[in-house]
């Protein structure tokens, strides 16, 4: 029973798989591992943006702290020995906000014990019960010339989120070439399958093209040198078998590399190639689409908005330093906690403050260049965007070029297989009635072959040039 399971298995094992082209695009597009990772940068930017919003995220702080220490000093009444005990608590609330504030509010409480005792008369003063004292500060703290700009406290922001968009745009990129790769590694792989296929085709045709002229040969129909030439040709067509079949073999790699699976995998491909057909392009809509969906050019767009934003940041920067501190308290101080706490919320007992102040750098050099380098880098930043656009539209239409001269390829590329294979059974007919030399009819062979060959490949390049048209448009 456990053999006939392994005989099955086994046999299951060595059945090919059957892969369509859809199947291979959707295969790329969940194991890919560049695709794999782009999606990773885009989960590694959300990041960085949730923690650049974090900036602005209040803070909580609590501590608790206990001192006791003893100390002896020399005062006018003689020696003092002096202890004193503290136990204190805090807690406070502190945040930035995007406006250039900084709030902040603290409770503290504190509990105390001392002692005082004169060495010479043994004097002793201690405090009965413990006092308490309760704190509630409320501190703000608003720059007004370069913490007003909104834009500009939000900078950290911005550049997480174009981050982000970044990330997203060379996933996409990443997409769209994975895509085209895998797209243009099926249809080469179904080429070269197909001249390995002609390719073996020729050498079983050599083979019996040599047998047929060595029989010729013996019954003294054919002069011998026919013989090595026939032999020749079986060598050729081996050599070039050889060399196809270990072609194919490569671009079956390449795309079961592209698609996630195991060197070596046995497929066979089930999607035949789109036969060309009349297409109206419209050029200036194409261009549209390109310049909407392009991943490289959607980046050079956000490193312009980027580096402009950059410049306008370095350009309020040059402003001087000036801050408002305002500082309000409230103080409780009695003999309990309750009694603290009642008498600070009372408000008996205030403290206040407000203040400012300014700062600024006499000569500014620092803010001068850094503001002379983001706009540098801001005008170059719209060059190559523009640059990007000028490239897209040039290689669109280049494309629909290839795309219109590949179908127009194909086509001549079928007349000639079809005079090809009209020559050469004109060619056999001669042979036969002795009025065509060998060699004539080898190389009526090898144009078929080649005929043939050029078929295949012009359908490939037509696959492959309306694969571009379609990255380049963005809509793969």
């Amino acid at each position: 029973m456990n053999l006939l399971l392994i005989i099955t298995a086994t046999a299951m094992a060595s059945e090919p798989r059957e892969l369509s082209y859809e199947e291979a695009l959707e295969s790329a597009l969940q194991r890919n591992p560049s695709l794999l990772g782009a999606r990773l940068d885009v989960d590694a930017a959300d990041g960085a943006l949730l923690a650049a919003k974090g900036v602005f995220d209040p803070t909580l702080n609590a501590g608790t702290t206990s001192n006791q220490f003893t100390s002896e000093s020399t005062r006018e009444f003689g020696e003092v020995l002096s202890e004193f005990k503290s136990l204190d608590w805090s807690m406070g609330i502190n945040q930035v906000l995007p406006t250039g504030t900084t709030l902040g509010l603290d409770w503290n409480t504190s509990k105390t014990r001392f002692k005082y005792e004169l060495r010479d008369t043994g004097f002793v003063v201690e405090s009965e019960e413990p006092l308490f004292e309760s704190r509630m500060v409320a501190t703000l703290t608003q720059n007004i010339l370069e913490g007003h700009r909104l834009a500009s406290n939000l900078e950290g922001v911005r550049q997480a989120v174009r981050g982000r968009e970044t990330a997203d745009a060379n996933r996409r990129a990443t997409r769209q070439q994975t895509l085209a790769d895998t797209a243009s590694a099926y249809w080469n792989t179904r080429t070269q399958r197909r001249l390995a296929e002609i390719a073996k085709r020729a050498y079983d045709t050599a083979l019996e093209e040599q047998r047929v002229v060595h029989a010729k040969v013996e019954q003294g129909t054919l002069a011998p040198v026919e013989k090595a030439r026939v032999d020749a040709a079986v060598v050729q067509a081996k050599r070039e078998q050889l060399t196809v079949e270990d072609t194919a073999r490569n671009t079956e790699d390449n795309l079961l590399l592209l698609i996630g699976e195991a060197p070596g995998t046995v497929f066979t491909l089930t999607t035949e190639p789109a036969e060309p057909r009349s297409i109206d392009i419209d050029i200036a809509a194409v261009e549209t689409i390109a310049l909407e969906n392009n991943a490289e050019l959607h980046v050079a767009r956000v490193r312009e908005e980027s580096t402009d934003m950059a410049r306008m940041d370095a350009k309020h920067r040059r402003l001087p330093q000036l801050d408002v501190n305002a500082r309000y308290a409230l103080i409780g101080y009695e003999p309990t906690t309750d009694g603290a706490v009642d008498e600070l919320l009372s408000g008996d007992l205030p403290e206040w403050s407000v203040g400012g102040s300014f700062s600024m750098p006499l000569l500014g050099r620092s803010d001068r260049g850094q503001y002379l380098q983001r706009a540098a880098e801001a005008t170059k930043a719209r060059t190559e965007r523009m640059n990007v656009e000028r490239q897209i539209r040039s290689s669109i239409r280049t494309q629909v070029r290839a795309v219109e001269a590949a179908a127009v390829q194909v086509s001549l590329a079928m007349a000639n297989v079809r005079f090809a294979e009209q020559t050469l059974t004109a060619e056999r007919a001669l042979r036969e009635a002795g009025r065509v030399i060998q060699k004539d009819l080898l190389e009526s062979m090898a144009t078929v072959d080649d005929a043939r060959t050029q078929l295949e490949q012009a359908k490939g390049d037509y696959q492959l040039a309306l694969i571009e048209f379609e990255r380049l448009k963005g809509t793969l």
